[in-house]
């Protein structure tokens, strides 16, 4: 049976998930950053990359696999090509200081690429490529994890359901934002579904057994978007982040098993300056007349409005500034136990 939800302003809910993370021992500046960061998903109904996750990011902490006191610095800068070591940081952090890194490089040099080393979980990846794509430039970030998802042919955890979003500006407009897990759906909306005690649909997920279970509290390995498709692209963000920074993360937990005793992930933040390959204004222009032209065809029957990337997210968004977050009972108590020990009141 499905559970009630209530609901709690964008104010609200940022402050709060700042204190508890100040409560955990973060600086109010980076917990500022990541509680902006989980409520923006939230407010853009991917409420399965939000504040849902704050318990397990808590017990995250406290195991010293994400650091409330990263030493985060740049250890090699050729230009076009930055490395960042996170040190563990949570991912909003360190994420959005390598997208700023590769904008900076963008502006000298063309394009930038920061290769994020050691971060944690990075939550809705798209934030970081829309943080580029609001400053005029494209955007690309994807992250890799550890095996979580089945690869054709398995049926036990191989790759990850590594992410990948692209932003970019547009004339008159939100920019454009694309947000996708290599997944069928993200571990985050099983996570969700079982919070509001609703089953799952047959093909998101495998059982102990490798059977399709309709259970969210069974599953044990994710399925793949598009079947090889899916898998294929996991792999390949496996290999264009870890394995260009000499830090594989897939391969040594399906040696030895060990997938929970190594947290980390690495990332890329991308982005390109526009301006390096012809007129700005032309460009974003003609993204405008693109997404017009599209959004005139003829639709198809039941369908009242023809969305473009990011779109879906912008009107929920505002529908969710003006009325409320909805948060499920189930998650909310969840995250009230974890304030609680720590010694943070709840909104009233």
């Amino acid at each position: 049976m499905a559970q009630e939800s209530i609901k709690i302003s964008k104010a609200d809910l940022t402050k709060f998930t700042s204190d508890i993370f100040v409560a955990a021992g973060l600086s109010r500046e980076h917990a500022d950053e990541w509680a902006k960061m989980l409520v923006w998903a939230n407010l853009r109904g991917t409420d399965s990359h939000g504040i849902i996750r704050i318990p397990r990011y808590i017990d995250l902490i406290n195991a010293k696999s994400i650091s409330a006191k990263p030493n985060i610095r740049i250890e090699r800068n050729l230009g076009a090509a930055i490395v960042l070591e996170a040190d563990r940081a949570p991912a909003a952090v360190a994420m959005t200081q390598g997208m700023d890194e590769a904008i900076a490089a963008a502006k000298k040099v063309g394009i930038g690429w920061c290769a994020v080393r050691n971060t944690t979980h990075t939550g809705a990846i798209g934030y970081f490529a829309l943080h580029a794509a609001e400053q005029g430039f494209a955007g690309i970030a994807t992250s890799a994890s550890g095996p979580m998802m089945a690869y054709p042919g398995t049926r036990v955890p191989a790759v990850s359901s590594n992410p990948i979003a692209f932003a970019v500006p547009r004339k008159d407009g939100r920019p454009y934002l694309l947000d996708f897990s290599t997944g069928v759906v993200a571990n985050g909306k099983i996570m969700g579904a079982a919070d509001r005690g609703e089953k799952i649909p047959v093909g998101w997920g495998l059982d102990k057994d490798g059977k399709d279970t309709t259970d969210p509290r069974a599953v044990e390995t994710l399925l793949p978007l598009g079947g090889a498709k899916g898998a294929g692209l996991s792999f390949m963000i496996e290999c264009l982040t870890s394995l260009l920074l000499s830090n594989p993360r897939l391969a040594p937990d399906l040696e030895d098993g060990s997938i929970e005793n190594n947290p980390f992930l690495n990332g890329a933040a991308i982005a390109i300056n526009v301006e390096a390959f012809g007129s700005r204004d032309m460009f974003e222009a003609e993204a405008a007349r693109l997404g017009q032209q599209i959004a005139k065809l003829p639709r198809a029957e039941g369908v009242d409005k023809i969305m473009l990337p990011g779109e879906r997210g912008d009107a929920v968004r505002a529908e969710r500034e003006a009325k409320g977050i909805p948060v499920a009972k189930g998650t909310w108590d969840r995250i009230l136990k974890t304030a609680d020990k720590l010694g943070v009141k709840a909104p009233v």
